[in-house]
């Protein structure tokens, strides 16, 4: 008899640790990553933009354009400035009936979510402990088909204290118990097995800065991915950008890209 079809996700969730490094990702501090890495895909030289700040980083995340045609070039929320001006994957997702969610800890991401593409925006908290809970509670009675979820962690003690300092890999542990959180609520779901997960981060840093992504610590972020038909303990050694993220979503819900945009599947690595 023929093989049977891989299984194709029907659910997507994209969890992005604002800051986080990909060296900070240790067994001992971050168990949850490197139990992701071993049930999936990884590549821990993973690049964002050169505009490497939170807002700009995230909108070309979640829309795979560059901050020339995403137009969100400053970095706090600016109720006047509007909304991101290109297809998000939201607007996308939402345009073919799909469900979309964004829960978040930093309001400025408010600039990405166009009105009409994102059917539930929410700012619970802005350390990830909040945001963990109310991410995996929505998650568990909702089960969007597409949900966003972000971590301030590790860019907030960043920014207070230094990359690499203690406190900033105490901020990176505690990120990876929200991310377990997640985890632990999307595994327990009914869509748990059909649901892709990407963990990334928008930036690095280095000092106490990161913005304008001179040097490459402050550019390189993980990009790590485990769900269906993605081949588990997976090292992938191409270069891989934060506008592959939006691309990947995408090709997982089987929804045509935007034209123009820049990003590409991962997925075609995946096995």
């Amino acid at each position: 008899p023929p093989a049977p079809a891989p299984r194709r996700p029907t659910h997507v969730v994209i969890i992005s640790e604002d800051g986080l490094r990909p060296d900070s990702l240790t067994e001992e501090l971050t168990p949850a990553h490197m139990a992701l890495m071993r049930e999936g895909m990884a590549a821990l030289q993973a690049d964002t933009i050169p505009q490497s700040d939170t807002l700009p980083s995230h909108a070309a995340m979640l829309s795979g354009f560059g901050a020339e045609e995403h137009g969100l070039w400053w970095n706090s929320y600016q109720r006047d400035r509007g909304y991101i001006r290109v297809p998000t994957v939201f607007s996308i997702a939402h345009a073919h009936g799909l469900s979309t969610a964004m829960i978040v800890g930093k309001p400025k991401l408010r600039h990405i979510a166009r009105p009409g593409s994102v059917d539930h925006f929410e700012r619970p908290s802005y350390l990830c402990g909040g945001v963990a809970r109310r991410a995996a509670a929505y998650f568990t009675e909702e089960q969007p088909a597409l949900l966003f979820v972000h971590f301030s962690d590790p860019d907030e003690f960043g920014h207070s204290h230094g990359w690499m300092s203690d406190a900033y890999l105490a901020a990176v542990h505690h990120s990876d118990r929200c991310l377990a959180t997640v985890l632990d609520a999307i595994d327990a779901s009914a869509a748990g097995a059909d649901t892709l997960v990407i963990v990334t981060a928008d930036h690095g840093g280095h000092s106490r800065h990161h913005s304008g992504g001179h040097l490459e610590v402050d550019r390189e972020i993980p990009w790590i991915a485990r769900g269906p038909g993605v081949t588990a303990d997976t090292v992938l050694d191409r270069p891989i950008t934060t506008v592959d993220t939006a691309a990947t979503a995408l090709a997982a819900l089987r929804l045509t890209p935007s034209p123009g945009m820049k990003g590409v599947s991962i997925l075609t690595y995946a096995r």
